[in-house]
């Protein structure tokens, strides 16, 4: 069985649907949207990775794992596309990344916890987001260096980037990809607020 077969194989578990998740555009604009997006619950795992080597797809097979049994009730399970990437440099040559999949909803309320080492269940409140629409550009960095230019007067956490992609590994021409950041609107919490109380546990998994 050859590699895409294989990994076909392996992300049938892995889903798209128009209306998950679950968000409400809030403004439209040439150059980006406000959208709230739900409460959601994620399935995620965290690495450091230096400047310009980032193995986000060799941590999605983690999450992949969970679906495929990788779990306390030892269950198939879903996740949903997009694959999102919430990137914080950590210095000059090296960046936190937090990979997550959003559940399907049955999963939502109480989902199984993951007995993949280094995968965790992450719970997202309500939050407002910013992001640049669909783009093909692959290149996330430059993507937000462009959507933080254009969010110049919008209170957004500065700190935190978020890269979606709407396509599996799989598909290798006409990807669409977005960046996003989280707005500060009403207080809302960080995903690095949201994490933390979850980083003891990603650690004994």
């Amino acid at each position: 069985m050859n590699f895409f077969r294989t990994a076909t194989a392996a992300y049938s578990n892995v889903m798209t649907d128009p209306n998950w998740p679950k968000y409400e555009i809030l403004e439209s604009h040439k150059e980006y949207e406000k959208r709230k997006y739900s409460a959601l619950s994620y399935v995620a795992t965290q690495f450091e990775a230096k400047t310009g080597d980032e193995p986000v797809m060799s941590h999605l097979w983690k999450l992949v794992k969970y679906t495929q049994g990788g779990n306390s009730d030892v269950k198939i399970l879903k996740i949903y596309l997009p694959v999102m990437v919430k990137v914080k440099q950590k210095s000059k040559l090296e960046n936190n990344f937090t990979l997550m999949l959003v559940l399907e909803k049955e999963d939502q309320i109480n989902p199984p916890k993951p007995t993949v080492e280094g995968v965790f269940i992450l719970n997202q409140p309500e939050c407002i987001v910013y992001s640049n629409g669909f783009a093909k550009e692959a290149d996330w960095k430059r993507e937000s260096i462009d959507l933080m230019k254009n969010l110049h007067s919008v209170p957004i956490n500065h700190e935190e980037i978020i890269s979606a992609t709407y396509d599996l590994p799989t598909k290798l021409m006409n990807r669409h990809n977005e960046v996003m950041f989280i707005g500060l609107d009403n207080n809302n919490k960080t995903f690095d607020e949201t994490i933390a109380s979850y980083n003891e546990l990603a650690v004994q998994q």
